[in-house]
C-alpha cells in the first residue's frame, strides 16, 4: 500500500502508479484505514473502465460537496447561515464518506430524527437544501447518482389560518413590554419580516420623511416603507442604544430573542396561540378588509408569488356576506 500521512497537514494520502501515471490525494478528516480503501477502490476502478481519474473521478467525498455548496449559498442566499446549519447537521449525522455511497437510507435517517423536534414543512424545507448539496454535485459532474432523486416530500400539515383580531391586538399591546409593543406595532403597519424588523437600522429610518427602508428581506429587494404617525411617534421616544432600532433591554445590542419574548407576551395576554409571523397574515387580511386589491397586498408583502398571498388573507365571513350583497344589488 501507498498511503501516508502529510506532515504538513495532517491528512492521509494515497500515492500510486498505473499504466505509468502517477495517481496522487489526500483526504481531509479521514483515517488510515479510509484511505486505504479508497486506494483500493480508486485502482479497481481505473482496472475496470481504464479512465483516468484524474480527469473524472467519483470517488469525491461528501465534506467536498459540501464545502461546493457553502460556496454557492454564500454567493446566492441571502442568509447563507441558515443553509449551512442544516447541511453540517447532516454531515455531522451521516459523518464523511464517499458522496456516491450516501443512500436514501441515510436521508430518511436524517428525517426521522427531525420530525422528533419540527414540523414536516419545515424538514422539508430542511431536505431541499440537502438536496441541492448533490444536485449541484450532479451538475458539476462530480458524482452520477442523485440519491435525493427518489425521496418524496413528507405530507405537510394544514396550516392554522391564524391572524389578530382588534380585541386581540389590544390585550397583546397591553401584555408587552415597551420595546415589544413598538415592534408589534411596526409588524402589524408595515408586514415587515421577523428578520427585516431585527436587522432595521437607525441610519435605514427616516422619520422626517414618513419612511423606512426594509434592507435584509427574503427576495433580497430593498422594500421602500410608509411609517405611520403611530409609528413615529413611538419611534421617537425609542432611545439609540445602538445602531439598531430594537435592542435588547439586557444587552444593548441587537433583538435577537424576538421569537420567545413574542411567545411569552402572547402567554401574558391570555389570548389563543399565534407566531409573530402570523402578524404578517394580520396585515395582509386587515388590508384585504379595507378593499386594497391583491396586486397591492402582494407588492406590500413582497410575495414573489401571488398564490402565497391569497394563503394570507383571511376574509371573515361577514365580508362575504357583503360582498353577496353589494352584487346582488349590482344585478338590479
Amino acid at each position: 500500500m501507498t498511503v501516508y500521512k502529510d506532515n504538513r497537514n495532517g491528512h492521509y494520502c494515497y500515492k500510486f502508479k498505473y499504466k505509468g501515471v502517477q495517481y496522487h490525494k489526500c483526504f481531509k478528516d479521514a483515517t488510515y484505514k479510509d484511505v486505504t480503501d479508497y486506494e483500493l477502490i480508486a485502482k479497481s476502478e481505473l482496472r475496470k473502465s481504464g479512465y483516468d481519474i484524474t480527469k473524472q473521478r467519483y470517488d469525491v467525498m461528501l465534506s467536498e460537496l459540501i464545502d461546493d455548496y457553502k460556496v454557492y449559498v454564500d454567493n446566492t442566499y441571502t442568509r447563507p447561515e441558515d443553509a449551512k446549519k442544516i447541511v453540517d447537521k447532516f454531515y455531522k449525522l451521516i459523518g464523511n464518506k464517499i458522496a456516491e455511497q450516501v443512500t436514501i437510507n441515510d436521508l430518511e435517517q436524517y428525517r426521522a430524527i427531525r420530525k422528533k423536534k419540527i414540523k414536516n414543512s419545515t424538514i422539508n424545507r430542511e431536505m431541499n437544501n440537502i438536496c441541492r448539496v448533490f444536485t449541484l454535485a450532479k451538475q458539476n459532474k462530480k458524482i452520477r447518482f442523485n440519491p435525493c432523486e427518489d425521496l418524496r416530500k413528507l405530507k405537510i400539515e394544514i396550516p392554522t389560518k391564524r391572524y389578530l383580531t382588534k380585541e386581540e391586538e389590544k390585550k397583546l399591546l397591553k401584555a408587552a413590554n415597551p420595546i415589544m409593543k413598538v415592534i408589534i406595532i411596526t409588524a402589524i403597519h408595515t408586514g415587515m419580516r421577523i428578520n427585516e424588523i431585527i436587522n432595521l437600522k437607525w441610519s435605514d429610518v427616516f422619520l422626517e420623511q414618513n419612511y423606512l427602508w426594509a434592507l435584509n428581506t427574503k427576495n433580497n429587494k430593498p422594500r421602500k416603507l410608509v411609517i405611520t404617525r403611530q409609528m413615529k411617534w413611538l419611534f421617537k421616544k425609542l432611545k439609540h442604544k445602538s445602531e439598531y432600532v430594537f435592542t435588547s433591554p439586557a444587552t444593548g445590542t441587537k433583538y435577537t430573542e424576538l421569537k420567545r419574548t413574542f411567545a411569552r407576551t402572547v402567554k401574558r395576554a391570555n389570548i389563543p396561540h399565534i407566531t409573530f409571523h402570523e402578524l404578517r397574515h394580520t396585515t395582509a387580511s386587515r388590508m384585504n378588509e379595507l378593499g386594497i386589491d391583491i396586486a397591492t397586498i402582494q407588492e406590500y408583502l413582497d410575495h414573489a408569488d401571488i398564490k402565497t398571498t391569497r394563503g394570507y388573507i383571511h376574509k371573515p365571513r361577514k365580508n362575504i356576506e357583503f360582498a353577496i350583497e353589494k352584487l346582488s344589488k349590482y344585478s338590479l
